[in-house]
């Protein structure tokens, strides 16, 4: 039977290691908050409008999120309203707040029925939101930090 040799050692201990740390980065690292803080209308014409969606992240973490793009959903009232990946890049300091942008092109033809329900009683005055989706961010063997929220936004003009 042939003995390991030190290098053999030393290269399954360096492995075993490198393993631990990948897989131990999922822990290390908690989600950020997200709120969505306002829905602006950009412009419009016949069949296309472009929202700008405006949130607010706070990083729980001791150390910054350089984020360098995410995938995101936006429901309201249980309607999906937009959704998709964005790239750009910010950096959300250590247990600390930024704020980042969309602008979301609808194609309003196709989304007529999921807004009808939305305002059929007329334009409503708050409305409830959901937002998911996951952030990707520039740190080394760190997957995707997802995110989740609820909330209210007011509609402007009230």
């Amino acid at each position: 039977m042939e003995r390991p040799t030190a290098r053999k050692l030393t290269t399954l201990a360096c492995l075993a290691i490198g393993l631990a740390g990948c897989a131990g980065t999922e822990t290390l690292i908690s989600s950020p908050s997200v709120s969505l803080e306002s829905v602006e209308l950009e412009r419009a014409n016949f069949s296309r409008q472009t929202f700008v969606l405006a949130f607010d992240v706070s990083n729980p973490n001791p150390f910054p999120l350089p984020v360098k793009s995410l995938t995101y959903q936006v429901l309201f009232d249980e309607q999906r309203f937009a959704g998709g990946e964005a790239k750009g890049s910010f950096t959300v300091p250590a247990r600390g707040d930024d704020k980042f942008a969309i602008s979301v092109d609808l194609d309003i033809l196709s989304s007529a029925t999921q807004f009808s329900s939305l305002v059929s009683s007329g334009p409503p005055e708050v409305v409830n939101y959901a937002i998911k989706g996951s952030f990707t961010v520039d740190i080394p063997f760190t997957r995707p930090i997802p995110f989740s929220s609820t909330g209210v936004i007011r509609v402007r003009g009230y």
